[in-house]
């Protein structure tokens, strides 16, 4: 039995290729198609040495390996193919002896790794760029976990921030209101985003209307538009929720809603025990919401970091401006109680472009407002401090939009300059989900939320499996649904803008969460109709073997040499890309060949070859969050 057959298989090949050769440290790759299995390119020392290649062409008839078979010499590479009788019952053996614990490396050293995802702002439900990240976030616990790394699932709750406190301020006027609809059965984000979109709404029209007092008449009608538009997201709300909207209106319509805001988030940051109170009451009903979307994935947390109390309590948020300053004055500026921090500058001049992974350009940072509370970098460089100081990790993976590189790239600078390791700290960026035409805009009323994706996605597999006998349809159209979800936004390269495309999303026949369920279920019904539990050394390995057994027998072998590197990389696309190819060529194989009425000894072991493939998308699924399902 291997942990990893394939390593196995290289290591076998690099050894006959030292002896042929005399040289170590070669290099084994994927032989071009046509040429065998596995190649080690000779040309260096063949150029050094001429003579070898005569030598190694003689020896290569002599080699005997019970897992490689016609080792030959081409155009200076040294190929071979592979004994599937001896490597195939290598790796049969394994998948079915480890089962659940196939893929995983127990001589890679455990790491210690915060992974901090989704990360939204409690302000709304989550939407389909929220999504994105926490498919992303998830899966890279789960596959890490999966490798036996020590991984701590971190939630930053950003409860300071300027917007927090439109929603506590619009919130403190219809808590009642608020209460009763929650109450009754309503999302509590759900009900929260009305309340946070229209106070932005009418603090924008607040706003606008001060500003048209002396304005030309050009300007003027531009403001007046734009003032228009706010009034029509109260509207929209009100064809919503008229009771709540109204009363809410009401209210604010005699405070100055912006200036309120600001006092707001300087007596918060303060700690001022009303407002601490009443933020907290209004983040914690959003986060309940939060937590009913992300129940539906499975998705959990080890910590919600609130950035009050991990920034901002404790003081780290302006002692990291006063820690700057001191320690690397000539990068900070200071002008009308404002601190910028050239970090344009410092990575020119310190040359951090490389070991600190910066974009070509990075702009000054500002660090605080006028009136002293901290932005929101520097809270995020504090959490960065606290997170590396606290949870002593190996490795920090924030997985945060694209959009955030530059921000990013100001948090590694100043970590750097404040002698913290930066190179600890992975922006893990993604690309955000193109709509077509759909414009988002939470403070607008404008999203499409995770909640209302997974149930459009629910109605259109329900759909497609209608008029299916014995199964729950409801409870099957769920987990395909979230399978499906999952799948998509997990088999694109972060680094890739997604367009969200149904028929990819739902296809049946390739490459979607859907396709690879079906195609576990195939395996499943296979073995259970069997009725018998294959184990190692139940089989035999015909000599005789189809392309489609040939295949999957290779792609068992490799999987814990893909997911080795996947956790390595951290590219989760390239899991996904395997079990797809896997997929298709397990379902190849089962229109082909059968498996339970196949001749007495083949029936052995392509029942065996059958529960290999199932080990595989088993484990693939579950380090993925695609549900597993026994019937579809």
């Amino acid at each position: 039995m291997e942990y990893n057959p394939y390593r196995a298989l290289i290591k076998e090949f690099r050894r006959i290729a030292e002896e042929i050769t005399g040289s170590g440290d070669l290099q084994v790759i994927r032989a071009r198609a046509g040429f065998g299995y596995l190649s080690i390119p000779l040309h260096d020392l063949i150029r050094g040495k001429p003579e070898l290649a005569r030598e190694v062409n003689d020896k290569t008839s002599l080699v005997k390996s019970p897992y490689l078979a016609n080792l030959r010499f081409i155009n200076g590479f040294l190929n071979t193919d592979v004994n599937l009788v001896n490597y195939g019952k290598l790796v049969l053996d394994s998948a079915l002896a480890l089962g659940p614990s196939y893929g995983k490396a127990p001589d890679v050293k455990p790491l210690n790794i915060v992974i901090e995802h989704t990360s939204a702002n409690p302000l709304h439900p989550l939407h389909i760029g929220h999504c994105r990240n926490m498919v992303l976030g998830d899966s890279l616990v789960r596959l890490l976990r999966f490798m036996g790394h020590r991984v701590s699932a971190r939630f930053y709750l950003d409860d300071t921030g300027i917007q927090v406190m439109y929603l506590a301020l619009g919130y403190r006027h219809v808590k009642d209101l608020v209460r009763r609809r929650i109450e009754s059965g309503l999302k509590p984000d759900q009900v929260m985003w009305i309340v946070y979109s229209v106070t932005n709404a009418v603090a924008e029209v607040q706003r606008l209307t001060r500003m048209l007092e002396g304005k030309g008449e050009e300007e003027y009608r531009e403001l007046v538009r734009e003032r228009d538009e706010w009034v029509s997201v109260i509207a929209d709300w009100l064809s919503k929720d008229k009771e709540l909207v109204d009363s809410l209106v009401k209210a604010l319509s005699s405070i100055d809603v912006n200036s309120e805001v600001a006092r707001m988030a300087k007596a918060y940051e303060d700690g001022e025990l009303g407002v601490k109170e009443l933020v907290r009451e209004a983040v914690n009903l959003v986060l309940r919401g939060f937590e009913e979307t992300l129940n539906q994935f499975d998705v959990k947390f080890d910590q919600y970091d609130w950035e009050s109390e991990v920034a901002v309590y404790n003081g780290l948020a302006k002692r990291v401006i006063m820690d700057l300053v001191k320690a690397a004055p000539s990068y900070v500026e200071f002008k009308d109680g404002v601190y910028v921090f050239r970090a344009d500058k410092a990575a020119a001049e310190l040359k951090l472009w490389d070991e600190l992974r910066l974009p070509k350009f990075v702009p000054p940072a500002t660090l605080n407002r006028s009136d002293g509370t901290t932005l929101y970098l520097t809270r995020d460089v504090a959490y960065a401090i606290w997170c590396l100081t606290n949870c002593n990790p190996d490795m920090v993976v924030r997985v945060i939009a694209v959009e955030q590189t530059h921000p990013q790239a100001q948090l590694r600078i100043m970590l750097k300059l404040l002698g913290f390791d930066a190179s600890r700290i992975v922006h893990y960026a993604y690309e955000m989900v193109n709509l077509g035409d759909v414009k988002m805009s939470s403070r607008r009323g404008q999203a499409v939320t995770v909640d209302s994706l997974l149930e459009d996605a629910v109605r259109r597999v329900r759909a497609i499996a209608s008029g299916r006998g014995g199964l729950n349809i409801d409870e099957v159209a769920r987990a395909v649904a979230v399978g499906a979800i999952r799948y998509y936004f997990a088999s694109v390269s972060p680094s890739k803008q997604i367009v969200f495309d149904w028929g990819r999303v739902l296809d049946m026949n390739q490459n979607s969460g859907p396709f690879i369920q079906y195609t576990y279920v195939r395996a499943y019904s296979i073995l259970n109709k069997a009725n018998v539990d294959v184990e190692p050394g139940q089989y035999t390995v015909p000599t005789s073997l189809s392309q489609e057994e040939s295949n999957l027998l290779l792609m068992i072998g490799e999987f814990p040499e893909t997911l080795l590197k996947v956790s390595e990389d951290l590219k989760l696309e390239n899991l996904v890309s395997f079990i797809n190819r896997l997929a298709l060529e397990f379902n190849t194989f089962y229109e082909k060949y059968p498996v339970i009425n196949a001749e007495p000894g083949i029936r052995e072991f392509r029942l065996a070859l059958v529960k290999g493939v199932r080990v595989v998308l088993e484990n693939s699924m579950r380090i993925l969050g695609i549900p597993v399902l026994s019937r579809m």
